[in-house]
């Protein structure tokens, strides 16, 4: 490669400034690391061969070289990732240099066990520290043992965490300033590029999850649908508009209420705006029209048919009884879903599509 630009140079220097003082420590409930050194050279060269107690993972910015392990050597270009585990003898060479981003890390140890010398680990001592959950300890423990040690640029297994590296990178060019960083986003980046890393070089698990059922997309579409429908219920909410929304055909909604709400459409956007409106009446003081218009409803004489069949009071009544009566009662018929057949003999439609 060529000698590196002054921009490149700044931002590995306010990088390496900065992560070494911040990020010696990354933890979360599921997985706590100690990081030794965070590193960014814009041109290493030849090393000799040496090995760690930790892992080193390092991402090629540019330039081409080869990464030795045992017998092996492995080609190095610009978008490639590999990882040096414990014990491991290897060593790095490149005729012209890389720039290189890396990052030392282990398992979270009690104080006393990072205060004193630390021997050669190998892949059985991996999982010794406390850090994390078990499967967390066991992920690295099959990282040490059977880790990948070079993923080609552009594979799709280095993809998220080479992402990761520009991600973290983004925070020290030219012209940001290190104050402006904000210290839990730049934790929060770091610890996804450290799970990207272990998770792209662990060898594939032989299990995949199996892909959700018809009955659990069937309840991913319901929760969009009801989200849509309580977010807009000031609108018109017409069957095809809110399958337009989520993609699917009018029918196929339809159908979809009845099999996982056991009612229709209409009728869940009706309980919905009764409810809306309940809420209005106790803890506001808008008139009886404005939460008419606010719940949807296209009347007030439409409104007050609607809420009376369902709450068997009218609204007015039902305001007025907060004061004489004390809170409605929760347990009134607003808390208990339409049954179907109630549905088609009790409430009236509005005389279009609209609930």
């Amino acid at each position: 490669m060529t000698s590196p630009p002054i921009a490149l140079i700044q931002g590995f220097k306010k990088a390496n400034a900065l992560l070494n003082v911040t990020l010696q420590q990354i933890i979360h409930p599921e997985a706590a690391l100690h990081v030794h050194y965070w590193g960014f050279m814009p041109q290493h060269f030849d090393n000799t061969e040496h090995k760690h107690s930790f892992f080193e993972a390092c991402y090629v910015l540019d330039g081409t070289g080869s990464y030795i392990e045992g017998d092996t050597e492995h080609p190095l270009e610009a978008g490639a990732l590999f990882l040096s585990r414990p014990g491991i003898p290897h060593q790095i060479r490149s005729r012209d240099g890389l720039a290189l981003c890396y990052v030392a890390f282990e398992l979270l140890s009690p104080p006393r066990e990072r205060s004193g010398a630390t021997a050669v680990k190998g892949p059985a001592d991996v999982a010794s520290g406390s850090g994390g959950s078990d499967a967390f300890r066991g992920a690295l423990s099959r990282l040490a043992a059977e880790g990948i040690c070079v993923l080609p640029g552009g594979s799709l297994a280095a993809q998220p965490a080479v992402m990761l590296w520009h991600s973290l990178l983004s925070w020290f060019q030219p012209g940001r300033s290190e104050a402006g960083v904000p210290p839990l986003l730049l934790k929060s980046t770091a610890l996804s590029l450290l799970l990207a890393l272990i998770q792209g070089h662990s060898p594939p698990k032989p299990q995949q999850a199996s892909p959700p059922g018809p009955a659990e997309e069937g309840g991913m579409l319901m929760r969009q649908a009801e989200l849509f429908i309580k977010d807009n219920l000031g609108e018109a909410l017409s069957l095809e508009r809110v399958a337009g929304y989520l993609h699917i055909t009018p029918r196929h909604l339809t159908r979809s209420f009845r099999k996982f709400r056991q009612q229709s459409f209409v009728h869940y956007v009706q309980e919905q705006r009764v409810q809306r409106a309940k809420q209005l009446l106790l803890h506001t003081e808008l008139q009886i029209k404005e939460i008419s218009a606010l719940c949807g409803f296209e009347s007030v004489h439409y409104f007050t048919r609607i809420f009376t069949i369902k709450l068997g009071v009218s609204p007015a009544r039902f305001r007025r009884s907060q004061f004489t009566e004390g809170r409605f009662d929760s347990r009134d018929r607003a808390s208990a879903p339409f049954s179907p057949k109630a549905e088609d003999s009790n409430l009236p439609s509005s005389g279009n599509d609209s609930p």
